[in-house]
């Protein structure tokens, strides 16, 4: 053997596994958590939630902003949580007081539905919105910036009642405001908390005295108390003190795709001109210089339909024609479209507008489960801004008699009796209306469902419902349209002509 042979191992015995089994290798546990040439590119880094913020915040808002203004598909899934999250009708409380009986104060919860419909109206304190127009736009800046501010603004210049909403734009929380403060407090990203992470105060950027500029001046803050401001966003880390836009892990795809067929119109362009080139013989004693049919020819060629041109001698057409978008160009949009809507949080189909490739039970499935999301959000929504807006504007009402009930007006000690409420929002038709309808029947007949649940469940107020069919059963019977009582009794029940009950 020689020295070689040593370095090169080959005196160690190698052991052969038997014929006919494999060999089995130790697994590796973990092993997205190990470092080699496939994920040596791989960050080792968790960042904590304000390193993140101070990090990213910035350019991912800008980049939702400027993807918002030029991509149809951002801009459509906007629109799609302003129609599924708000609705036409918005978000709307019923009112739940009750007496000493248990029974339903009725004239106090009409009182309060007409007053809080009557501020709605104009509820914004420019005097420009009413409040569905005022959410539809807050929906969009949390998703578009990832968070929404609202400021209470009350008093003389909060319109005729007195208690009016201010949306203010994310970007004039100074993010870049961090401070500790000597009573313990500390500020971070323009807000101010104490050591809990209660918000305290809110650093707001005012406007500059240049107004031609449209920009906001640091120095000296807005600085207005927490207890004025609503500050909300999804939280998607621990401790997390601002928002993310929801397009962050969309954003990427989104631009890409953008360029993907901004270079596909080009060349699509390019094709539908058919230009060509004309070449000379590679030869260049294909023909003789002193040849009279050789001359120097100032060749220009225009296109006209149905006729054939002769070419100078030694000259040939090479044409160009680019076989391009091809079809690949609609595989590969689709494939990025269903990543940006996974991002997004939508359904490929409604984000795209493509039903080419869906069927009846696909179809369903995919809206079933968008619209959970869509639920989600909703009640993020009402428990994030609508709820506390609901209690200021209540107090405030109350305690300076603005709720007017019959001859007087609710009183402010009952506040605790009249904050008992729950939401109307927006509901949708049903995927398979015979299907679902005989469904939500059978579980009222059981007892597994109610049927207020059943008419909040399509977006209404089961309160209107029934005033509405009591109010129409008493018209039809003075017109003596109906023959016998049409009040629903017992769902499933049928009354024969002789008045006995037959079961469906």
């Amino acid at each position: 053997m020689s020295i070689l042979d040593f370095f090169k191992g080959k005196n160690k015995t190698k052991t052969k596994s038997p014929k006919g089994h494999y060999i089995v290798t130790t697994p590796k546990n973990y092993a997205a958590a190990n470092f080699n040439n496939m994920t040596y590119s791989w960050t080792n880094y968790k960042h904590t939630s304000d390193q993140i913020i101070e990090r990213y915040a910035e350019n991912l808002v800008a980049k939702s902003c400027e993807q918002y203004m030029n991509n149809p598909y951002f801009k459509n899934f906007i629109r799609l949580l302003k129609n599924n999250v708000i609705g036409d009708m918005g978000i709307r409380p019923q009112a739940q007081a009750k007496d000493a009986n248990g029974e339903l104060d009725q004239v106090a919860n009409q009182a309060h539905e007409n007053a809080w419909a009557e501020w709605s109206k104009v509820c914004d304190v420019t005097g420009k919105m009413n409040l569905t127009g005022m959410l539809k736009l807050l929906i969009a800046t949390c998703a578009r910036e990832g968070e929404g501010i609202i400021r209470i603004v009350t008093g003389k210049n909060a319109g005729p009642w007195g208690f009016s909403l201010q949306l203010i734009d994310p970007r004039r929380l100074d993010i870049k405001k961090n401070e500790i403060l000597q009573n313990g407090n500390y500020i971070r990203f323009g807000i101010e908390f104490n050591k809990y992470g209660r918000p305290v105060n809110y650093y707001i950027k005012r406007y500059n005295d240049d107004w031609r500029n449209y920009v906001y001046s640091n120095e000296p803050y807005e600085i207005i108390p927490a207890d004025e401001i609503i500050h909300g966003f999804i939280s998607e880390y621990v401790d997390q003190k601002r928002g993310l836009p929801w397009s962050s892990t969309a954003l990427m795809r989104m631009y890409m795709l953008s360029g993907f067929e901004e270079a596909a119109v080009e060349h699509a362009r390019a094709g539908a001109c058919q230009m060509g080139f004309l070449t000379t013989p590679a030869d260049p004693d294909a023909y003789s210089e002193d040849d009279d049919t050789n001359k120097n020819y100032d060749i220009d060629i225009e296109a006209t339909p149905a006729t054939f041109k002769e070419l100078p001698p030694g000259y040939d057409v090479k044409k160009f024609d680019p076989n391009y978008p091809n079809g690949e160009f609609d595989t590969f949009t689709k494939a990025c479209l269903r990543g940006v809507a996974m991002g997004l949080g939508a359904g490929y189909s409604s984000l795209s507008g493509d039903l080419s490739s869906v069927n009846f039970s696909s179809l369903r499935q995919g809206i079933l489960d968008e619209r959970e999301i869509w639920k989600g959000l909703q009640e993020w929504l009402i428990y994030t801004f609508v709820a506390p807006i609901h209690d200021k504007w209540l107090k405030y009402s109350l305690l300076f008699s603005k709720i007017k009930c019959g001859s007087g007006y609710l009183k402010p000690e009952r506040i605790d009796k009249y904050k008992c409420v729950s939401w109307t929002v927006r509901r949708w038709s049903w995927v398979d209306p015979v299907k679902d309808i005989n469904s939500a029947s059978i579980a009222v007949k059981n007892g597994f469902r109610s049927r207020s649940d059943v008419i909040r469940e399509i977006g209404r107020d089961p309160e209107e419902v029934w005033n509405e069919v009591e109010k129409e059963n008493e018209t039809l019977k003075s017109k003596g349209i109906l023959i016998q009582n049409e009040v629903i009794k017992d769902v499933g029940n049928d009354e024969d002509n002789e008045g006995n009950k037959t079961t469906k």
